[in-house]
């Protein structure tokens, strides 16, 4: 994502209420979808406080998802995806995705596509409409146009999807489904 995009002015724990948000507007259809803010997991080498947890039950079986949040001024190391592919995998969780307010780094973009981690850059709400416009300058949304205040990039390869309380069907499928933006 490009520079020119208005910074989002949250607070760690804002950013983790809307990143929370946006899962449970995906999540309202599924069986017995609930989600957890900080939650305390117990694993096979220890306890993990997981920013945002969501279980639902799907064909019979019982979902974990473990998502973290990423408040940084820098972009995401692939070390800081390993770390939450290990905790997913101590805790018995099926999936994990990474929220960052700061874009990601191309070897952590690749650690993600290879263990199928959902990546997420987090944006504010009017890039959606700044992406769509022709313009190279910033163009200011009429006020009519109801854009969320929190909205992120879901990034696959080269691929780009929106994701927000609207529009999270790419990332529902991979999050939820197992299938990514393809």
């Amino acid at each position: 994502m490009d520079d020119r995009y208005p910074q989002l002015t949250l607070s760690p724990i804002e950013f983790e209420h809307h990143v929370r948000s946006m899962l449970d507007a995906m999540g309202h259809s599924l069986l017995g979808y609930t989600s957890e803010h900080r939650e305390k997991i117990k694993g096979v080498d220890g306890e993990y406080e997981i920013d945002v947890s969501a279980r639902f039950e799907f064909l019979g079986m019982e979902f974990l998802v473990l998502v973290e949040c990423k408040h940084y001024k820098n972009s995401v190391k692939r070390e800081t995806l390993q770390a939450l592919y290990d905790k997913m995998r101590s805790v018995g969780a099926q999936k994990c995705a990474l929220f960052s307010t700061s874009g990601f780094q191309s070897g952590a973009l690749e650690y993600a596509k290879v263990h199928k981690i959902a990546t997420v850059k987090v944006v504010d709400g009017r890039s959606a409409y700044f992406t769509r416009s022709m313009s190279t300058e910033l163009i200011e949304p009429p006020p009519w146009v109801h854009l969320p205040l929190v909205s992120g990039w879901l990034i696959d390869g080269n691929q780009r999807a929106i994701v927000s309380e609207d529009h999270g069907e790419f990332l529902e499928r991979f999050l939820f489904y197992g299938a990514a933006t393809e």
